[in-house]
């Protein structure tokens, strides 16, 4: 397993990463909009420190524990809420736009506790489509 994490003071800003013996890539951010930093940079730092190790992006999206917002989560929770099917609304979140800029455009798997529109938990893996040869 491989480790990645880089902290500004204050907690304004914050990445952990670790990717598995399979590649998976697991990692929780953390950028407000106070810090120097925004969370697209500490990812492409996270990305570039791991290198071809990354074989897939694993997102598991919760609240925080006092119930913070989690960007992802929410924003899935509003597209469905809109009636845009589940697969359609995880395409529209910041992790997959991220992702996707690294080659990992292919939504794999969608794991989600809860409805349209209130989902509690969503575990989503984010692979690299094959291209045939």
């Amino acid at each position: 397993m491989a480790e990645f994490s880089l902290y500004l003071p204050e907690g304004v800003a914050g990445i952990m990463g670790s990717v598995d013996d399979q590649g998976i890539l697991t990692f929780v951010i953390q950028a407000r909009p106070e810090s120097p930093i925004r969370g697209t940079e500490l990812f492409d730092l996270m990305m570039r420190a791991f290198g071809n190790r990354v074989q897939a992006v694993l997102g598991v999206w919760r609240r925080g524990s006092e119930g913070s917002p989690s960007v992802n989560l929410d924003r899935v929770n509003e597209r469905t809420a809109e009636g845009v099917p589940l697969r359609a609304a995880v395409e529209q979140t910041w992790t997959h736009s991220r992702a996707a800029r690294w080659g990992f455009t292919k939504v794999v798997r969608v794991d989600a506790v809860g409805t349209p529109g209130n989902f509690t938990k969503i575990d989503v893996l984010f692979g690299k489509v094959e291209v045939p040869q």
